[in-house]
């Protein structure tokens, strides 16, 4: 029957391994987070497959991973904390992708090779992927994943085919993903129902879920109520700002001086001018469900914002006087690129908030 092929890896020796030394890899693995799936589960799967397909000699020194989103910039990346839990849980961990890439770049790595179970789990943007194995390669570290034939001695047509569809086809699926996610947000938002932190002056209106399996699991859908307390101070808000042109300082100050007739939405810290221009920069209180405020982390500007195309839910002021309160002495906001940080100009103020609300 002849002698059975080698394994294509084990004729790939980099410099950094003399003859007859062990080959040290790297294992690089991404999860989504746990609202997605189990990561613990899955980078288990994904370190047991990647130790199975290596070749006698070959042994994982280091593992590398993150629990994010795969469409995230590389220099963006290993960022959050969603992959400590997964630690916890046992799974090893030398850091995530951009502690690699800082490995790659020392003068002595501790490994030669980086394996990955599927090419989407370095990244699911192309232009990232792409750059993930520029920069590998750069260092003279190849880059191989489970699923596609590996040689490393040169390119290989077949492993640049497999590989570029496998990039597009994950960057497609991404994308598709997030289109269908949106139009669902869109219905859902364009149908009345609240997205995100309640504003202040409502309360949550719980209500069953449509959907027989998510109500039998108690989930619940949220419909604006006016709260009867702080409603009546959003209200006295907006007049005070339109019809009295007070300014955002002089408003604070007042709602301050009375606490307990204007209670505010942080006890801690009372009112503030931010906290004032998030409140009056809600088109929510107009009873019109708004959609899209913000995209990507990003603010997007009103003409691209989606309205009910009637009320949803009571007003606490009318669209007139919503319109005023944006013209009233600072003109549009002006916010940089930076999420982290917003920042307000009004007639010169700057002013820092950095509270959010989901997708609006």
């Amino acid at each position: 029957m002849g002698t059975p092929a080698p394994h294509p890896l084990a004729q790939a020796v980099p410099a950094t391994a003399g003859p007859g030394e062990p080959v040290p890899v790297a294992f690089l693995g991404r999860t989504s987070t746990a609202t997605l799936q189990d990561p613990v589960a899955s980078l288990g799967r994904q370190l047991r497959n990647c130790r199975a397909w290596l070749p006698a000699g070959w042994q994982i020194v280091a593992c590398y991973w993150d629990v994010e989103s795969g469409g995230i910039d590389l220099e963006a990346r290993s960022q959050g904390r969603a992959w400590e839990p997964a630690a916890a849980a046992g799974i090893p961990r030398d850091g995530g992708i951009t502690d690699l890439l800082t490995q790659a770049r020392s003068p002595d790595p501790s490994f030669a090779v980086v394996v990955c179970e599927d090419i989407e789990r370095s990244a699911r943007d192309t232009f990232n992927s792409l750059k993930l194995k520029r920069e590998l390669n750069d260092q003279g570290i190849p880059l191989f994943a489970t699923d596609e034939p590996a040689h490393i001695d040169g390119i290989n047509p077949t492993t640049v085919l497999v590989r570029r569809v496998k990039q597009g086809v994950a960057e497609w699926y991404r994308l598709q993903l997030k289109e269908k996610v949106w139009n669902g947000l869109k219905e859902h938002s364009l149908a009345g129902w609240n997205l995100g932190t309640v504003p202040y002056g409502y309360t949550a209106e719980r209500h069953p879920h449509p959907n027989p399996a998510k109500n039998a699991d108690g989930r619940t859908k949220t419909r604006l109520a006016i709260d009867p307390v702080r409603g009546p101070i959003v209200t006295r808000i907006f007049q005070w700002r339109v019809e009295a042109g007070l300014g955002l300082p002089t408003i604070a100050a007042r709602l301050n001086a009375d606490p307990q007739r204007y209670p505010a939405p942080s006890p801690d810290s009372g009112w503030t001018p931010p906290g004032l221009h998030h409140l009056l920069a809600n088109p929510k209180y107009t009873g019109y469900m708004v959609l899209g405020r913000r995209r990507r982390q990003r603010p997007t500007p009103p003409s691209e914002w989606i309205w009910s195309p009637e009320p949803t839910h009571p007003a606490l002021v009318d669209k007139q006087t919503w319109d005023a309160a944006q013209r009233a002495g600072w003109g549009a906001p002006r916010l940089p690129d930076s999420p982290s940080i917003r920042m307000v100009v009004w007639k010169g103020e700057v002013i820092a908030s950095t509270e959010e609300e989901l997708l609006s």
